[in-house]
């Protein structure tokens, strides 16, 4: 694991912990540094699924595309004709 996904992860789990006793010892201040390090979480998690959305590698164009296509009739299929 790299050091971003333990931070995260301690994050997420401090951040619930603390948010969750000082809310119930009525200590708001503490409540908002919980909720910080939550958001924290959030932050890292969203920016993790973005970076996983981009390809690592350029995505290159096919020779014969389906748009250069689109004017060409069909090829016939002899082996679904006559099947039902």
């Amino acid at each position: 694991m790299s050091a971003r996904t333990v931070a995260a992860i301690a994050c997420l789990v401090v951040g619930v912990g603390l948010g969750a006793w000082s809310l119930a010892n009525g200590q708001v201040l503490l409540a908002v540094v919980g909720f910080a390090l939550i958001f924290t979480f959030l932050y890292l998690v969203i920016e993790a699924a973005n970076k996983a959305g981009k390809p690592e590698h350029e995505i290159k164009r096919a020779a014969n595309s389906a748009w250069s296509m689109k004017d060409e009739p069909a090829r016939p299929n002899n082996e679904s004709e006559g099947r039902q």
